[in-house]
């Protein structure tokens, strides 16, 4: 999947609605609310069922596509070629125990680890990777956070979380 490095409002109407997540992406994993499944008439309804999933599923795609455009921009200037998704691999859950402490210290006690990615970028020839960590909170909302692996990106990153 192509993307750019920056998300234009021309970009985000002509792709928002239609951007289809990779098969990959959170592949296996039971995006099912609480509150929906807690439904005593949920089971007259698995189109609507189904329809909910996917929908989650497109949206944590997007954000988290646009966590790694946040990083992206800032090499606009060595860099305005498309870039690709060129591959996600699923991680083992829990596997990187900084990220885990940093769970632990920073997210509410109902907030779960669902599911650890790994996502390599086409960047001009270069091929960074971003970690990105799909949470479920309490029961009934989701979320994502991606962090960059090498630590020019994660400085990237920090430059933009902290620029105006």
């Amino acid at each position: 999947m192509e993307f750019p490095c920056f998300r234009s409002e021309e970009w985000i109407k002509k792709n928002f609605e239609g951007m289809e997540a990779p098969a990959e992406v959170l592949d296996g994993v039971d995006l099912s609310p609480t509150q929906m499944m807690n439904t005593p008439n949920i089971g007259f309804f698995p189109g609507k069922v189904a329809a909910v999933r996917e929908g989650l599923r497109k949206s944590l795609f997007r954000q988290a596509l646009f966590q790694v455009q946040n990083v992206e921009v800032t090499y606009m200037q060595e860099c305005r070629d498309m870039r690709l998704l060129r591959e996600i691999v699923e991680r083992q859950k829990g596997s990187n125990l900084v990220w885990n402490l940093y769970d632990r210290v920073t997210k509410p006690r109902d907030v779960e680890l669902m599911r650890e990615e790994r996502w390599t970028v086409d960047r001009c020839q270069e091929r960074p990777q971003f970690d990105v960590r799909y949470y479920n909170e309490g029961g009934g909302g989701y979320s994502v956070t991606v962090v960059p692996v090498s630590w020019a990106d994660r400085w990237h990153w920090i430059q933009f979380m902290t620029s105006d």
